[in-house]
């Protein structure tokens, strides 16, 4: 009896827990701090990553399509999309090292209850010059147009609890006047390749400072020289990947990532393996498979899969919050998956000038 009633009740102490755990998740969105999307498949997202990294593949266009979902068994689901297209254009005819590329960038996100939504379409720009034998310096910019709103249909205040009953037409002090807001953002960065040009080893490290003009990001002050608004902090971010030509068939992959906005930062390293399966010209097919770390908020283990088919790559992750107190209280350790798609595309040159583009 008595085990049965300290069960019960540590049942019920929980149920206000994760409410409350949820409302802190919900106020963190509004919050000074708050952070962009994030994609544990970083690499696969090149625009949202650094826009010196526009221009930086094999080909003359490239589509990428990202798709993330997370917190779904709770009531704070994340849903993050983003899209983008790229061209090069050559600055001389004929030659295929010097080039400006040109990029769309969209982001679409919803969060959580409130359906906390956040637009934000990008033209990275970027211009890609020879730095030496096969070495390249890319540097780009991001002028991006940004929207956020929320919903009110779903909010409650305590106000609104009158003898511990609910009432939903009782007066508020909480001033929800604003629910949009649009703003200008601008963010910067380069990135150098080191290219082996007989193998398929390469390796690019970059840096890029986003939010440069910190713009406001809150729903209350009311005008951009108000004393309460809410700015966007910078965000730093650093990074490396390398890949690394094994064998015939076989590659390793390294990779690591440092993000730094306001007081929060973020950690993630990991490796993997490339196997060649079939090296047919117009039909490569490969698959790779590996894991990352991540240190932010917790630990996480993230494993993902990717394949590789002529242009093609699709990629899967999963972040598996295993060592994570708050995914064990609220998620049961789950964490939510993401996917990826790259479509490269190479324009037809004339024949007589040909020369295939020196980045891979």
């Amino acid at each position: 009896m008595l085990n049965n009633m300290l069960v019960n009740t540590s049942k019920l102490l929980l149920v206000p827990f994760r409410r409350i755990f949820i409302f802190v998740l919900l106020l963190s969105a509004f919050s000074l701090t708050a952070q962009d999307i994030h994609f544990s498949q970083y690499g696969n997202s090149p625009l949202n990553l650094n826009p010196g990294l526009a221009g930086v593949f094999g080909g003359d266009l490239r589509f990428v399509g990202n798709f993330r979902n997370q917190w779904r068994t709770v009531r704070v689901p994340y849903t993050t999309f983003s899209g983008s297209v790229e061209n090069k254009v050559y600055l001389a005819r004929g030659r295929y090292d010097k080039f400006v590329t040109a990029s769309l960038l969209l982001n679409y996100d919803k969060q959580g209850d409130l359906a906390l939504k956040s637009l934000q379409v990008g033209i990275p720009i970027a211009l890609t010059l020879p730095v030496g034998r096969n070495h390249f310096l890319s540097l780009g910019v991001t002028p991006m147009f940004g929207q956020r709103s929320f919903s009110t249909d779903d909010i409650s205040f305590g106000e609104q609890y009158i003898d511990g009953m609910y009432d939903p037409g009782a007066a508020i002090t909480e001033d929800l006047s604003s629910t949009n807001l649009k703003y200008f953002d601008f963010s910067a960065g380069a990135n150098f390749r080191l290219q082996s040009p007989r193998k398929r080893t390469r390796f690019d490290v970059g840096a890029a400072m986003h939010h440069i003009n910190r713009p406001a990001h809150d729903f209350w002050a009311s005008s951009v020289t108000a004393t309460d608004e809410v700015r966007l902090y910078n965000k730093l971010t650093l990074y490396g990947l390398g890949l690394f030509q094994m064998s015939d068939r076989f590659d390793f992959l390294a990779q690591g990532l440092f993000q730094q906005q306001g007081k929060y930062s973020e950690i993630v390293y990991g490796g993997g393996v490339r196997m060649h399966l079939d090296k047919s010209r117009y039909k490569e097919l490969a698959v790779q498979i590996g894991v990352d770390w991540r240190h932010r908020y917790s630990n996480s283990l993230v494993p993902r899969l990717e394949v590789l088919y002529s242009t093609w790559t699709f990629g899967a992750t999963f972040d598996w919050d295993v060592f994570s107190r708050a995914g064990d209280l609220i998620t049961d350790r789950r964490g939510g998956p993401e996917f990826s798609v790259i479509y490269r595309l190479y324009k037809v040159k004339p024949l007589q000038k040909f020369k295939s583009c020196p980045i891979i």
